[in-house]
């Protein structure tokens, strides 16, 4: 390798990037479970012994050409996620995201002869998630919801939980971004700065995720707060080591954000949550928020009698086009749809139930077609903190909010 003098690197390191607050400890971390001296690492690199000791000890800042050069030496697993936010990428694919593989799944599925819907596909193609956007942003939605969400009661607790550590949140499922963007200011809010935080944030639709990130970006580059795009399904949380791992010899805390009623995309909760809790650490954190049930699971004549569209049989006006737009792409020889909705009490968490909106599809000279498109699960909030506790998740507290506190935010820890 090319030497580089010493005065050279100085002025390179003049030259100030956006590093985490703790990439030199994660720097001397990842060196010595690499088993390299600060010499060893100097001959890798080019970059002279005082600089890698001078940004190992935060005594200086490493220029984005020094970052590169670290990069490059791949026994310290190192990206530029580790390090800088100038010129670097911000933006990955997980291993199991393939769009173009899941639309045409879709489309098989929606050209047969019916069936469930795999619920986070429905937000894949652009339509559809603008479609998403437009309602989660309506006068309507906002007003009922977004707006009434206790975040800064819960930005108070986080923090008194974090106990002063550094916190690496993962906004699993983020949409639109805003609500993630809203607390992670609330956070700086409450520490030092520039503040210890770093933002992940991981959807299905490329869509949302472009216009997540840069709601983001936006709001929390200018107080040094990195931001980083995921494209991937939160079902997918253990197979993608960006989202929770750590080296040993950092201590920092998880917060996973499952906001905007992601829960009740969950098909199977009980995995999901074994899942998650097999990446957390001892002591992380998980928000989640979600819909509560109008009458115990275990009285469907109840339920129908007081849940709003169990007792109308068809889906909120607002939801249609979501609803319906997959189909009407995707469905060829579409001459029309049905849409209604059902009660299931046969739900994996005690207590809960779900509103089950169907699609009957005619095509002509077919048989009528029944496909389950989406589902709005409604929970009793002790029985879900009574099931989250049996899967190693203590719930540290619950705020009910909304109309008629028809919902709730859960603040759950790892035991």
């Amino acid at each position: 390798m090319e030497s580089v003098s010493e005065e050279s690197v100085i002025k390179e390191t003049e030259i100030l990037a956006s590093p985490p607050a703790n990439f030199g400890e994660l720097l001397r971390s990842r060196r010595e479970e690499a088993g390299l001296s600060v010499a060893d690492l100097a001959r890798k690199t080019g970059v002279v012994r005082t600089t890698i000791h001078n940004i190992e000890q935060g005594l200086t800042t490493a220029s984005p050409q020094t970052l590169k050069r670290l990069a490059g030496v791949k026994s310290l697993r190192l990206t530029e996620l580790d390090a800088s936010r100038d010129g670097a990428l911000d933006a990955w694919f997980t291993e199991q995201y393939n769009p173009m593989q899941m639309v045409r799944g879709m489309g098989a599925v929606l050209n047969g002869p019916g069936g469930q819907i795999e619920q986070t596909l429905l937000y894949l193609d652009p339509q559809s998630a603008f479609d998403w956007y437009a309602l989660s942003n309506s006068e309507q939605y906002i007003t009922a919801f977004r707006s009434k969400i206790p975040l800064d009661k819960l930005a108070e607790r986080i923090i008194k939980e974090s106990k002063g550590v550094g916190l690496d949140v993962d906004g699993l499922g983020c949409g639109d971004g805003k609500t993630e963007t809203a607390l992670m200011q609330l956070l700086a809010d409450q520490m030092p700065a520039p503040p210890d935080l770093q933002l992940y944030l991981l959807d299905i639709s490329h869509v949302l995720l472009s216009e997540a990130y840069r709601t983001a970006l936006d709001s929390l580059a200018p107080r040094r707060i990195p931001v980083f795009a995921i494209h991937g399904n939160f079902n997918d949380v253990s197979k993608n080591p960006l989202l929770y791992m750590h080296p040993r010899s950092i201590r920092r805390l998880r917060l996973f954000l499952m906001l905007g009623y992601t829960l009740g995309n969950i098909n199977d909760e009980p995995w999901f949550f074994r899942d998650l809790a097999a990446c957390a650490q001892p002591g992380d954190l998980a928000v989640l928020d979600c819909q509560l049930a109008r009458a115990p699971s275990d009285q469907p004549d109840k339920i129908r009698e007081v849940d709003p569209p169990i007792r109308a049989k068809r889906p909120v006006a607002s939801y249609n086009d979501f609803l319906a737009g997959p189909l009407r792409r995707h469905c060829r020889g579409l001459q029309g749809i049905r849409l209604r909705t059902e009660l299931s009490t046969h739900c994996p968490v005690p207590g809960s139930y779900a509103l089950e909106n169907w699609a009957a599809v005619e095509k002509e000279d077919e048989p009528l077609r029944q496909f389950l498109v989406f589902r709005i699960k409604r929970y009793d909030v002790q029985k879900l903190s009574e099931f989250l506790l049996s899967l190693g998740w203590s719930t540290v507290q619950t705020w009910k909010y909304g109309p008629e506190k028809l919902a709730a935010v859960l603040l759950i820890q790892r035991l």
